[in-house]
């Protein structure tokens, strides 16, 4: 009668345990990229704001690219630099204010000053938030 109940016992675990999808290789999503997260929003408020300026076809290839050099220059700076930060700071503005220049080239007067004001009430939400004030969009928060 042991022997019967340690049986089945052991088929409802080994059962239990097949069943459970977590436990299949092909059922566990891959690991998200390094910096996925940050970089997926980065990119989805770069899409808005490319809406909101109403940016061509043409335009968003050419910023893209900017774009592009600008990272591949902050990344080599950042190996660069490595754990010393003395200086980083502010050649990665000079390197910022390089790249700001040319997207803001490639925009009509219009486009720019539509950026300059987006970029002007991102700041005070940003100043809002680091004094503690909650979410600007969210009373009482």
């Amino acid at each position: 009668m042991k022997n019967r109940r340690a049986g089945l016992l052991l088929v409802l675990v080994a059962t239990a345990f097949a069943s459970l999808p977590a436990l299949r290789a092909e059922d566990v999503p891959p690991p998200p990229p390094p910096g996925g997260e940050r970089r997926e929003r980065m990119r989805e408020n770069g899409d808005r704001m490319a809406e909101a300026l109403g940016l061509n076809e043409d335009q968003k290839a050419k910023i893209k690219a900017i774009n592009q050099e600008e990272r591949a220059e902050l990344d080599a700076l950042r190996a660069k630099a490595g754990d010393a930060k003395d200086g980083f700071k502010t050649q990665a503005q000079e390197i910022r204010k390089k790249y700001m220049e040319k997207r803001q080239a490639i925009m009509t007067p219009e486009q720019r000053a539509k950026a300059d004001e987006m970029r002007s009430r991102m700041e005070k939400r940003r100043e809002r938030m680091e004094k503690g004030e909650g979410h600007p969009d969210k009373p009482g928060a």
